[in-house]
């Protein structure tokens, strides 16, 4: 049996020395064995809890990927539209006199990107994005990475966000969820109410729309907010 040397402070050796005495161990040395014993097994089932909603149920869920979704879905929502000559992304301004929230649209002159989700988790990933550098096909690698990062690394749970990358360039819209898969669209919608802009788009989207075009029909898939945040390119 291998064998385990410690040096505690004099005032924990008396507290230990006090356990003793009172029955519950015949020596520090079996009650440290029995805290021990304690302790691993109450990160044996830390683990194994945390493994059991990240890996795959019988019928192929993850859950945890699921929560994350769902989590997405609760955010400011944000429109994305390809016009005749570039991109637009728009969000509603939910700020006012007293409250004003973080920028969930950025943009650098060559992409425009944005999230809607848990704000901590959306900016997180909006600041990952700031640093990228390199071709469409560079960042989307990047980008599907930090996502999958968050899903396999122990102590870590799925983003519950969804971000947009427009690329001015190539004329794409990327759409990724809290897995890092990502699809390509023409227009899209992210957040809170998501599935009835999208129907509002799918009716009035044309590809060879003006920006100003662009703009008013993103106005109106978003319910023609009063104020309102956009980015084009």
């Amino acid at each position: 049996m291998s064998e385990i040397r410690i040096v505690i402070p004099d005032k924990v050796d008396r507290y230990l020395d006090s356990l003793v005495r009172t029955g519950m161990f015949s020596s520090k040395a079996e009650l440290f064995r029995a805290a021990l014993m304690e302790y691993l097994e109450e990160i044996s089932s830390v683990a194994k809890d945390y493994d059991s909603k990240l890996m795959f149920s019988p019928e192929g869920r993850i859950y945890q990927l699921e929560y994350a979704k769902e989590a997405s879905l609760r955010g400011v929502p944000v429109v994305a539209i390809t016009y005749s000559s570039g991109i637009l992304f728009m969000n509603p301004d939910l700020s006012d006199g007293d409250i004003e929230y973080a920028d969930k649209i950025y943009s650098n002159g060559e992409i425009i990107a944005a999230f809607s989700g848990l704000a901590a988790d959306g900016l997180y990933v909006m600041s990952k994005i700031r640093k990228m550098k390199g071709e469409m096909r560079t960042l989307l690698f990047e980008l599907s990475k930090i996502f999958w990062e968050f899903t396999t690394k122990m102590g870590y749970r799925p983003l519950g966000a969804s971000v947009m990358v427009g690329f001015k360039k190539e004329k794409k819209i990327a759409v990724f969820d809290p897995s890092g898969s990502y699809h390509f669209a023409n227009y899209w919608a992210i957040g809170d109410g998501e599935k009835d802009i999208m129907e509002i788009l799918r009716g009035k989207y044309r590809k060879d729309m003006s920006k100003e075009e662009a703009l008013k029909l993103a106005l109106n898939a978003l319910g023609n907010p009063q104020k309102y945040k956009f980015e084009a390119l």
